[in-house]
């Protein structure tokens, strides 16, 4: 998941980034972050299992992807989810953490997303487009004469109508165009549904197309609605409109007076974009718990802030309107910038405008006034005293109801103070488990380590003697290679010479063969001879002698060795 997804959009995230990382160098180390979280009221248990998963490469630090990762989780868990990687999809809630120095939200903050957010529903707009067909616009726009109608038989006061009508005409051309007038009917609505009327027109209800003409607070002052419209009790009945539909000029609308109110027009429109972003039931009204988180980032005290609200809700509902917000807001503001306290009463500046004529506190001014009516001393020394009584009587109840709210604040925080020293005792004793604990294993890995540096020495020792093994192994062997070398060419020459002799016996054997064959022709023509010397009576000794020398001299060159005396035996002897 990217920043932006982990952090939903909300800047709160960056703000408390930037308490953290101070210097701006990317990290946040363990002990910074583990301080901070701590502030988010959850057990130590539980911030371990975010550590853990915020810092999965255990690095011993955050960066600022992981520090997000840990302010969700914080959320979640808040939220009363489990401790999982899986939850970080889910929608929830900023975290919360006490007593951070978070500075109040910026303009930034309050109008990250009002450039491209209009209020106006796309379903509200079609019926509006609706009701602006029906009022045949010229060219587009709409005069006052045609809005009129539509404005009065909303049943609004008068005044309260030329104020939505100077809001709604934006670029002050005295016409409506289709989005102006959608603007309008939405402030018709909304003042319909007992919602006051801003004063200055909220960046989120500027149409998209106009918001780089618009700038600022808009003028209250449209004078051609307001010569339409009749100067009317607060009800808004219709009374004595001339022929041609307007009104006459001793009836006609007048602009309010200009209210003095100490929230500047520069930051009402902030204020007001602050207001729609926490009003998420769209009800016009804001609760304790849907501003807490905005008050708590000014980093002031819960009885300071329950101060404010106390002034800020003028009717004491709970709750608080879009004006009295603002006044809060105000409030906080000069608290933190200028360190101003809040007053004990709303002066007369301080009331939200809407209110002035439902509201009143006890005045000196009003109550002379009142006085000054009856013409008579005494009554109007007692009225003086009644006015300053009940100013002293709001002023004790007020007082009480501060200190009461102090001292449950006070027992809430003794409370929490307690709950916070006994999860830093339980903290503390699992931290010292956790030392002996270590301290143990520390011995047991140095035993360890001695004993792995002995196999180690003896592991060296080994290998020193494999070594000269080795050396002596590999002289053998190149000694064996060259023997074998010598053996090998030993025995080519063999191999040569023994190819020499097969080859010469070869020969021989033929040479055998052949002298065999011729032998035993010799043998049969002496057979043949000796037969036919037998078969001679007699012969005479040169002829024997003759044919003996012819046997003799075959038998010395022939290549087969016959004894001459085997030869001899088979000639025939003569008797001679």
């Amino acid at each position: 998941m990217t920043l932006t997804q982990l952090s939903s959009g909300n800047p709160v995230y960056e703000v408390y980034y930037r308490q953290v990382d101070l210097g701006d160098t990317g990290t946040v180390g363990a002990a910074d972050a583990a301080q901070f979280l701590k502030k988010s009221g959850l057990s130590d248990s539980t911030l371990g299992k975010i550590w853990d998963l915020a810092d999965p490469e255990r690095k011993g630090f955050l960066d600022k992807r992981g520090f997000f990762v840990a302010l969700r989780l914080v959320a979640s868990a808040q939220g009363g989810n489990d401790i999982s990687l899986n939850n970080l999809n889910q929608t929830l809630a900023a975290p919360k953490f006490r007593d951070t120095n978070t500075p109040l939200l910026s303009t930034s903050l309050s109008t990250s997303s009002s450039d491209s957010h209009w209020a106006v529903r796309s379903d509200e707009k079609r019926k509006f487009d609706d009701i602006f067909e029906s009022l045949v616009p010229v060219n587009g726009l709409l005069s006052g004469d045609q809005v009129k109608p539509v404005l009065i038989n909303s049943k609004l006061p008068l005044d309260v109508l030329g104020r939505i009508w100077d809001l709604g005409d934006v670029d002050k051309d005295g016409h409506l165009d289709r989005e102006e007038f959608s603007v309008a009917m939405h402030l018709v609505y909304r003042a319909m549904e007992k919602e006051p009327v801003p004063s200055v027109l909220p960046s989120s209800l500027i149409p998209p197309s106009k918001r780089k003409k618009s700038a600022g607070a808009l003028p209250a002052n449209s004078p051609p609605l307001k010569d339409t419209l009749h100067s009317t009790p607060s009800h808004g009945s219709i009374t004595s409109i001339n022929s041609t539909g307007s009104l006459s000029p001793k009836h006609s609308f007048k602009s309010p007076a200009v209210v003095n109110w100490v929230v500047p027009v520069a930051d009402r429109g902030r204020y007001n974009d602050i207001f729609l972003k926490t009003d998420t039931d769209m009800d016009g009204l804001v609760t304790g718990g849907e501003v807490m988180e905005i008050f708590m980032l000014s980093s002031l005290s819960k009885t300071m802030l329950a101060q404010i609200w106390g002034l800020a809700d003028t009717k004491q509902t709970g709750k608080l309107s879009r004006e009295q917000f603002s006044l809060a807001m105000w409030l906080i503001q000069q608290k933190v910038t200028k360190g101003l306290d809040p007053p004990q009463t709303l002066t007369t500046e301080m009331i939200p405008p809407s209110e002035r004529t439902t509201t009143s506190v006890p005045d000196s001014s009003s109550s002379t006034e009142s006085a000054d009516l009856t013409g008579i001393k005494e009554l109007d020394d007692i009225s003086q005293e009644i006015a300053q009584l009940q100013r002293e009587k709001y002023t004790l109840e007020q007082d009480i109801r501060d200190k009461e709210e102090a001292i449950r604040q006070k027992n809430k925080e003794i409370q929490e103070m307690q709950g916070d020293l006994d999860q830093e005792s339980g903290g503390l004793q699992d931290l010292e488990a956790q030392k002996q604990d270590a301290q143990q294993q520390l011995e047991e890995m140095d035993q360890q380590r001695n004993k792995l540096e002995g196999m180690l020495k003896d592991v060296h020792l080994k290998c020193q003697d494999q070594s000269t093994l080795i050396s002596s192994l590999q002289s053998q062997i190149h000694s064996q290679e060259s023997d074998l070398q010598s053996q090998e060419d030993e025995l080519s020459r063999t191999k040569c010479d023994l190819n020499k002799l097969q080859l010469e016996e070869k020969q021989l054997e033929q040479n055998l063969l052949a002298g065999r064959m011729q032998l035993d022709s010799i043998i049969k023509s002496l057979k043949a001879t000796q037969d036919e010397i037998n078969q001679v009576p007699t012969y005479s000794s040169e002829y024997i002698h003759y044919i003996h020398f012819f046997c003799l001299f075959f038998l010395y060159w022939s290549p087969v060795g016959i004894e001459p005396t085997t030869l001899a035996l088979q000639t025939p002897c003569s008797t001679n």
